[in-house]
């Protein structure tokens, strides 16, 4: 009776950790999507400057970090116009699709995970479905929302990258990092439900500014006290339930969701004018 209530203590005490650790890269990439200056620069910028120096990261995460860190200073230079900000945005929708392959190709070479890896390359197609604009004339704040040509087509869009990378993730790193990385994974999504009174701008237009800060933000926590998330998120349950999500069916099944999601949301953009881009100018 004692040891029963030590475990479902040991329950609570993750499920806390984790839920206040949600918050707060909720919390804090909110702030830096808003103030790309003023809340990006101390939140992301120096700590990941820090993190670099200081806790000495593996090739593959000072690599990971490092981008991570050069597009958030580059965000800076935008939102100071010393260049025309939406030559930022085109080049984000770029460095989505190139951040995507990579994962791919490790689910396909490395781990010879075939299904995420389908999933992976129809999402890199997927991403000319979407259209980022930097927002010139918002309330308050300087950033920029990425959306598809109807609400659908951005839901839809979320849903089947949120079920790729987890997939992914799972793969890649142990069942305590793929807990952190469920965090990692919706704190994107319940900050855009955070924003949705905004209107146009805000809602799940701001879903990709808010992936790109909360997985720098959870970035350097995760590679600064990597060994202590190791410990504290470790769940025996949660690892069960990761090991469920590596077999074949299930892969299987998170493959044609994706694959399928992918799909209505070329065709549904086909319906409603097709692929519209242009490179904008470097000045303004």
């Amino acid at each position: 009776m004692k040891r029963e209530k030590t475990v479902k203590c040991g329950r609570a005490d993750i499920l806390i950790k984790w839920i206040m650790f949600t918050a707060a890269i909720t919390g804090m990439a909110l702030i830096s999507s808003f103030y790309p200056i003023q809340g990006n620069v101390p939140l992301i910028v120096i700590p990941c400057i820090l993190v670099l120096l200081l806790a000495k990261p593996v090739f593959f995460e000072r690599l990971k970090l490092t981008t991570l860190l050069v597009m958030r200073i580059v965000v800076v230079f935008a939102a100071m116009k010393l260049f025309n900000p939406q030559v930022y945005v085109d080049f984000i929708m770029l460095a989505l699709i190139i951040n995507i392959l990579e994962a791919t190709f490790t689910d396909l070479l490395r781990y010879k995970k075939y299904f995420n890896a389908i999933s992976g390359f129809a999402l890199a197609i997927g991403v000319i479905t979407l259209r980022g604009v930097w927002q010139w004339d918002a309330p308050f704040g300087d950033y920029y929302l990425t959306e598809g040509v109807i609400p659908a087509v951005t839901i839809f869009y979320i849903i089947a990258y949120t079920i790729w990378n987890w997939i992914f993730v799972t793969n890649e790193f142990s069942d305590s990092v793929a807990l952190m990385h469920v965090g990692f994974l919706l704190a994107p999504i319940i900050g855009s439900i955070c924003t949705w009174e905004l209107g146009a701008f805000g809602g799940f237009g701001m879903w990709l500014l808010l992936r790109a800060n909360s997985l720098a933000i959870g970035g350097w926590m995760q590679i600064g006290a990597k060994d202590w998330f190791e410990r504290e998120y470790h769940s025996p349950r949660f690892e069960a339930f990761v090991n469920w999500t590596k077999k074949r069916n299930v892969q299987i099944v998170a493959m044609l969701i994706n694959v399928g999601l992918i799909i209505a949301s070329i065709v549904i953009t086909m319906m409603h004018g097709g692929i519209q881009f242009e490179f904008a100018p470097f000045f303004l």
